[in-house]
């Protein structure tokens, strides 16, 4: 038979899940205004990307790969704490957490070192509003994860209590998502 205390906790584990769901739509909305400029600006210059620009893929390669294998720590770290598996679970935190730092060290260096700036054109300043708002979605996954880690580590999250974890997880699939369609407009499409 179900107590009140454990119908309130699948009432807050299902609004949370539904506010998180909610939270990513106003993103992709977010995002997808922003993808919206960027075709139109494509689809409406006369060359794309300007003459003398040519953002470096090498770099964008390697963000890519971060970004991947992240996912796919993040999705162990979350695995592991269905199974009881705390340890896991803060060692995949960590790790999530650490390729995101490394995503947002390239980016920096890949900023610094093209040759355009925001200022420079349509192209420029629509290329650094795209990866500027991706990178600031990066970091704030790295708060998340240093969030989630400081509370594992004082044993917050077990086999029967982990929501949060999946909450979580939900965001840093959603902005490996999103990068993948950045990569694929701005590095492959071009």
């Amino acid at each position: 038979m179900e107590t009140p205390t454990m119908s309130k906790e699948k009432t807050m584990t299902s609004n949370l899940k539904m506010g998180m769901v909610f939270f990513l739509i106003s993103e992709a909305f977010l995002f997808g205004s922003l993808f919206t400029t960027y075709y139109y600006l494509r689809t409406t210059a006369p060359v794309w990307p300007p003459a003398g620009i040519h953002p470096d893929d090498s770099l964008a390669i390697a963000n890519t790969v971060l970004l991947l294998f992240s996912s796919l720590v993040i999705w162990w770290a979350g695995w592991s704490i269905k199974k009881g598996k705390e340890r896991n679970l803060a060692v995949g935190l960590a790790f999530t957490a650490a390729l995101a730092v490394a995503f947002l060290a390239i980016t920096g260096y890949e900023w610094a070192h093209e040759s355009f700036r925001p200022w420079t054109s349509a192209y420029g300043s629509i290329f650094y509003t795209l990866t500027g708002f991706h990178a600031l979605h990066v970091f704030a996954g790295v708060l998340m994860m240093i969030s989630l880690l400081a509370q594992t580590l004082r044993h917050h999250f077990s086999a029967d209590n982990y929501v949060v974890v999946e909450a979580g997880t939900l965001y840093w699939h959603f902005v490996d998502f999103i990068w993948i369609l950045v990569f694929i407009s701005i590095f492959i499409i071009k």
